[in-house]
């Protein structure tokens, strides 16, 4: 099990999954095909021009899996303002622990949508052997404010009301409350705290998979 959550299967899916013939874990399409309705598919050079080829200037934070960069796409269709978002470029790719942190992220979160998560909107995967290119990413929705931890420990910023401090908490509560209770497949966050608690401009969204 993942150090960051732990994944709970319904016995009906674990036979499936043993049933299924042998992929090599690293490179198959078909552990995440099931979530390509709902994710988009991105390929590197989208993401390297979204960041302006991961410019030191777009960098927001370094998380546990990898360096986080605001990022700036085409919206679904092509039609439409840029859409901001948050892409997180793995780093120890190579290993299977890097992968497989990735891969949980696109299958367990591909399909999770709540007001109270921050929402994965797509991700991309490069396996190019004759290259010798292997890349892994990430891309959730933009949460412009930061985290709570940011906002509670700042000095420079001033105290949180109660009351705002009251919705945050329902919020994160919520959200809590779906994985564990409101998925078919039981996702228990591990280790939560307020670095995990990301604000919107309207809203408090928990990230469902830890990065920091």
């Amino acid at each position: 099990m993942m150090n960051f959550f732990h994944i709970f299967s319904s016995k009906t899916k674990r036979r499936s999954r043993e049933s299924s013939p042998e992929q090599n874990p690293l490179t198959s399409p078909l552990l995440y095909r099931e979530k390509e309705h709902a994710l988009r598919k991105f390929s590197f050079s989208e993401l390297e021009n979204a960041t302006n080829n991961f410019n030191r200037s777009q960098w927001i934070r370094d998380g546990q899996l990898g360096r986080v960069y605001k990022g700036s796409i085409k919206p679904p269709g092509g039609q439409g303002a840029p859409l901001v978002v948050e892409i997180t470029k793995l780093h120890n790719i190579h290993s299977m622990q890097g992968h497989e942190k990735w891969l949980a992220a696109v299958e367990f979160l591909g399909d999770v949508e709540h007001p109270n998560l921050v929402k994965l909107l797509g991700y991309c995967l490069v396996d190019n052997k004759k290259a010798r290119q292997s890349q892994r990413l990430l891309v959730y929705e933009y949460m412009p404010n930061k985290s709570l931890e940011y906002h509670l420990f700042n000095r420079e910023l001033p105290p949180i009301p109660w009351i705002k401090r009251l919705q945050i908490l329902l919020g994160a509560a919520q959200g809590l409350a779906y994985l564990h209770e409101g998925l078919e497949t039981q996702v228990i966050l591990g280790n939560f705290n307020s670095a995990d608690v990301l604000i919107s401009t309207q809203n408090f969204r928990i990230l469902g998979f830890r990065e920091d």
